[in-house]
């Protein structure tokens, strides 16, 4: 998933301060269940949270 910068620093602006960590080419926010960390590319910021949460949630599907 990415965002302009614009959409993740709005986004970013209502998350409690002491959980976002940012550099110049890389943010990271420490989520409830684990980290979501967003990389600069090009013009936009991208994360791959998304798909590791829904492969962790298949994964606990999966009969065992």
């Amino acid at each position: 998933m990415c965002l302009t910068a614009e959409a993740l620093f709005l986004f970013l602006s209502v998350l409690p301060p002491e959980i976002v960590e940012v550099s110049d080419t890389r943010i990271t926010v420490a989520a409830e269940t684990r980290e979501a960390v967003w990389l600069a590319k090009e013009d936009e910021w991208c994360t791959s949270a998304p798909q590791i949460d829904a492969a962790i949630r298949l994964k606990k599907g999966e009969a065992l």
